[in-house]
């Protein structure tokens, strides 16, 4: 069975789509983007003979700047865009290797076809030439740009015309979707099992030191802002500060505390400001915005006894779903020895195999168990809250219809091309040297 890979999935499945009008119209109006434009060409990171440029990575970083505002999916979105931005070069760099290299003639069939560039429905040169200035790219630039999308996307389409199903591979995966079976679901959660856990002290301190990363204080900044409908004015208070001289009449703003206190483009200047750039003007609606990096408060981490209370609340937590992990043992244990278990349950009957994932956290590996099995109990699997185990009573088959099987085989071709590909980048990474600017990615 084939598992649905997320890691890559937007090389597979949206990275032509980066060359749309869509995505053209998203950087345009995404607000100010002098910082993706910005001539540097210094690299966050090498791979192999390519650069991954500061400008890149910024650019990549906009398209998810609604979950950057949650400090808790920041590092994880950070990471996520600098693993597809590496998978991409890698890929590229494969592509230039193998000849799959977009020609002139496919990049300008994008770009003619792109909205943002027509007028009354065709291509207008001046109108292409007069967007791209808005945002500081040149003609050339974007033109590579598109050229490097299409060419990824010849790679890609080379080898996934390459991946098949066995019939033994196609059999096996239909079964999941023509296995009916019929049984209990069994529920385990907290109010199976006895609270009575007080952590002492010592145990909550214990607890704080293994897990500090758990109580972790992101970089914080206080950020100045002067609001000014006077062009010449603001761009007086922009000048002194510049110089190193500071002015009246300004905002403070304490981050990442003070985020549900800023406007979007707001939030996105601030984040930008840094110790070397502490600097920055900008225009919302009919105010200038003038922006200044007060201070940089180091990361590090929470004090113990301010966050007692929040340790206590984990701690406890994670004896709860202890115990009912144990209980969920028992109950399964207790149903394999023909005995009924005192805790709640859910009757299914005639189910597709594939629909317990809409319960239960069940991986394709374990469907296909439940299916070819004759065991009749499976688990404990996690549930959203607790766990659950399924007591399979009857399996029967229903015949699919012919559409069924191709949309089937379909999905299931998919998910294979989606392994192979991820496997392909994951080669590509071992033999390539990859190193990565860490100070560079500090900033950014």
């Amino acid at each position: 069975m084939y598992s649905i890979l997320h890691r890559y999935k937007s090389i597979t499945v949206a990275i032509i789509a980066l060359a749309t009008g869509g995505f053209f119209l998203w950087l345009f109006f995404a607000g100010s983007v002098r910082d993706i434009t910005s001539p540097s060409k210094r690299c966050v990171v090498e791979v192999g003979s390519g650069c991954i440029t500061l400008k890149d990575y910024r650019r990549e970083l906009l398209r998810f700047s609604e979950l950057l505002k949650n400090p808790r999916m920041e590092e994880l979105v950070r990471e996520q865009v600098l693993s597809n931005l590496i998978a991409q070069e890698l890929l590229y760099q494969r592509a230039k290797s193998l000849s799959f290299i977009a020609s002139d003639e496919e990049v300008v069939e994008v770009i003619k076809s792109d909205p943002s560039f027509q007028e009354g429905g065709l291509f207008s040169s001046s109108k292409y030439r007069e967007v791209l200035s808005r945002i500081g790219m040149t003609p050339k630039e974007y033109e590579e740009y598109i050229r490097k999308l299409l060419s990824i996307q010849k790679l890609l389409s080379f080898l996934t015309n390459g991946v098949y199903l066995t019939e033994k591979e196609l059999e096996i995966n239909l079964l999941a979707d023509s296995t009916l079976l019929s049984g209990s679901l069994y529920l385990i959660t907290s109010a199976d099992v006895s609270q009575k856990y007080k952590p002492t002290e010592q145990e909550l301190l214990e607890y704080y030191q293994k897990n500090k990363e758990l109580f972790k204080r992101p970089e914080g900044k206080v950020v100045w802002v002067w609001r000014e409908k006077n062009k010449e004015k603001a761009l007086s208070i922009y000048n002194n500060l510049k110089a190193g001289k500071e002015a009246e009449g300004y905002q403070e703003y304490k981050l990442p505390e003070d985020f549900q206190k800023m406007s979007g483009l707001l939030e996105k200047e601030a984040q930008r400001l840094t110790p070397q750039e502490r600097v920055s003007i900008t225009k919302e609606g009919e105010d200038y915005l003038v922006l200044y990096l007060k201070q940089v408060i180091p990361a590090g981490y929470e004090d113990f006894e301010k966050v007692k209370e929040k340790v206590k609340e984990k701690l406890v937590e994670e004896k709860s779903l202890s115990l009912v992990e144990q209980k969920a043992q028992e109950v399964a244990r207790l149903l394999k020895e023909g005995k009924k278990p005192e805790v709640r349950f859910l009757n299914f009957s005639d189910t597709p195999a594939l629909q317990l994932n809409a319960v239960a956290n069940i991986d394709q590996k374990d469907i296909a168990r439940i299916v070819l099995s004759q065991d009749r109990v499976f688990g404990p699997y996690p549930l959203r809250q607790g766990y659950g185990v399924v007591l399979v009573e009857k399996r029967s088959k229903r015949e699919l219809k012919p559409e069924e099987k191709e949309e089937a085989f379909k999905d299931i071709l998919s998910l294979k091309s989606q392994a192979m590909l991820n496997q392909y980048v994951e080669y590509l990474k071992k033999n390539t040297k990859i190193r990565i600017n860490k100070e560079l990615l500090g900033g950014g």
